[in-house]
């Protein structure tokens, strides 16, 4: 027996897409136009615009499904802000909260943290960030996983509370970072930052382009003098993480 074809979007009856595009808001219906040309040829538009009042977000997601693509764009509108900036404030090495990388031979930044495609660097790296204290003698470290993040109002879920109605900004699964500290001097302030290895195994974080991802953390000391000690502290998978995983940590005085 030959084994049935797996139905696709595309492969539905007409009447079903139709019916999928009476639940998607004008912006939705043209961002699933523009997908494949059937569907384009099956969807209406105007019938929907016509008598809708746009929200703020339909309107900047209509005007960027129908902007030219450029190759090499000179700036581009942030998800979050709704503002446009200059194309290099989306590299996470042009963030405050990041220690930049060399210029490579392209001419272009290599990324220190992972950032969400229109996503500037500027404003947002904070918000993949977060602090949890722990008693004392407990979790001390930092740990990354990915979550959903809400890009109208930026709160990623699990860390605060999203009650964002708007049906254009949707969510989007992000990288995020997790300081669990378990005492009063470490992290006053912090910066991500990469070493570069060779060599470390076959975890695709640790063979990362960039090297492996750490955190250079300024601690508390009563009665020292500048410069102030620092931590570093290298950036754990939650998805590499066994139960005898190790924490690396090394102190240095910048």
């Amino acid at each position: 027996m030959t084994k049935s074809p797996t139905p696709t979007l595309i492969s539905l009856p007409p009447e079903l897409i139709l019916e999928i595009g009476d639940h998607l808001p004008p912006d939705g219906i043209l961002s699933l136009k523009f997908t494949h040309p059937i569907l384009n040829g099956i969807l209406p538009l105007l019938p929907r615009l016509r008598n809708t009042t746009l929200s703020t977000c339909a309107r900047f997601a209509i005007r960027t499904y129908l902007s030219r693509t450029d190759p090499k764009p000179t700036h581009i509108r942030c998800i979050l802000c709704k503002t446009t900036y200059p194309a290099n404030i989306f590299n996470s090495s042009s963030s405050p909260a990041c220690q930049p990388l060399s210029f490579t031979d392209t001419g272009s930044r290599p990324e220190v943290v992972e950032l969400p495609r229109r996503f500037c660097a500027c404003r947002h790296v904070g918000r993949l960030a977060k602090l949890v204290h722990t008693e004392r003698g407990g979790r001390n470290e930092w740990v990354s996983r990915k979550r959903d993040m809400c890009m109208h109002c930026g709160v990623v879920k699990g860390w605060g509370t999203c009650n964002c109605t708007c049906d254009s900004c949707g969510t989007r699964i992000v990288r995020t970072y997790t300081r669990f500290l378990n005492n009063e001097t470490e992290c006053r302030s912090f910066k991500f930052w990469r070493r570069l290895l060779s060599g470390e195994g076959t975890s695709p974080h640790t063979d990362h382009p960039n090297g492996q991802l750490w955190v250079r953390e300024t601690c508390a000391s009563p009665g020292a003098t500048d410069p102030r000690p620092v931590v570093d502290l290298r950036v754990h998978y939650e998805d590499e993480m066994s139960g005898d995983s190790s924490i690396q940590t090394v102190s240095v005085l910048s």
